[in-house]
C-alpha cells in the first residue's frame, strides 16, 4: 500500500512524524538507493528498499507505556551535565525503541506516556487537538477563590494568556485541567498570581489516569486505554 514516506517512517517506530519530516528534509532517507527530500513522496514498505540515516526500516511492533515520572529525572535519552533520565529506568530492549509523548520539567513528577507510535504521538501533541492534562499542584499557601477565577478565565504570561482552564482547589491543593505546554506554564502561572508552587504532579492525559503505578515504575498499556 502506497502511504506517505513521513508517515512510514513513524509507523515503524522511527521517530515522530514531525521528526520525520525534519530526517526527509535533511535528506537522511531514501528510498530503494536514492535520497528523497519532498515530504509528499509515497511509497510502499512491503515493496521498496526505505532507509533512515543508513538503516533499512521496517515495520515494528508497535509500544504503548505508562510512565510514572520522579522529580530530577530528565525526559531526553542524553544531557550533556550527566544528570539523570529517564530511559535510565527502562529496560535495555525498551531504551532505543520509544519516546516520550510531550515532556515534564526536571523538578516536575508524574504521568507521561512512552511510545514509538508516531501517529499518536502527533495527534497527542498537536497544539490543535486540546488534549486535557491534569495536575495536581501543591503550593506554598491556601489559593482564594478570585485567583483561581483568574486561572480558569486565562493569566498572562510572556507568550501571551493562557486558555481558559479547569480549577479546583483542596486548601494548599490545586486540581489544575490544561491543554497547553509551554515551556514551565504552571510554576509560572502561580507565579504570576502570588504563589510558589512547592509540588507539582501530572495524574491524567485525555482519559488516561495514573493510578497506583510506583514512582518511576512503567507499565504497558492498550492504545485504546489512551485514546
Amino acid at each position: 500500500m502506497m502511504e506517505r514516506l513521513q508517515k512510514i517512517i513513524s509507523s515503524a517506530g522511527v521517530a515522530s512524524r514531525r521528526h520525520a519530516e525534519e530526517l526527509i528534509l535533511a535528506g537522511k532517507v531514501k528510498i530503494n538507493g536514492k535520497v528523497v527530500r519532498v515530504l509528499g513522496t509515497k511509497a510502499d514498505l512491503n515493496k521498496d528498499k526505505i532507509e533512515v540515516a543508513g538503516k533499512l526500516i521496517k515495520r515494528q511492533r508497535l509500544v504503548y507505556l505508562v510512565f510514572n515520572k520522579p522529580k530530577r529525572y530528565l525526559t531526553t535519552r542524553f544531557d550533556p551535565q550527566n544528570r539523570r533520565t529517564i530511559y535510565q529506568l527502562l529496560p535495555d530492549e525498551l531504551k532505543s525503541v520509544v519516546w516520550p509523548v510531550g515532556r515534564l520539567d526536571f523538578t516536575t513528577e508524574g504521568l507521561m506516556i512512552l511510545t514509538n507510535d508516531g501517529e499518536l504521538t502527533q495527534i497527542l501533541t498537536h497544539p490543535s487537538k486540546e488534549h486535557e492534562k491534569e495536575y495536581l499542584v501543591e503550593l506554598d499557601k491556601e489559593i482564594t477563590e478570585g485567583k483561581l477565577e483568574k486561572i480558569r478565565n486565562g493569566v498572562k504570561l510572556q507568550e501571551g494568556v493562557t486558555s481558559p482552564a479547569k480549577a479546583r482547589a483542596d486548601g494548599t491543593k490545586v486540581y489544575l485541567t490544561i491543554h497547553e505546554g509551554w515551556n514551565r506554564q504552571i510554576r509560572r502561572m502561580f507565579s504570576v498570581l502570588g504563589y510558589t508552587v512547592r509540588n507539582l504532579r501530572r495524574i491524567r492525559i485525555g482519559k488516561l489516569k495514573l493510578t497506583n503505578l510506583a514512582v518511576g515504575q512503567y507499565q504497558e498499556i492498550r492504545k485504546s486505554e489512551i485514546l
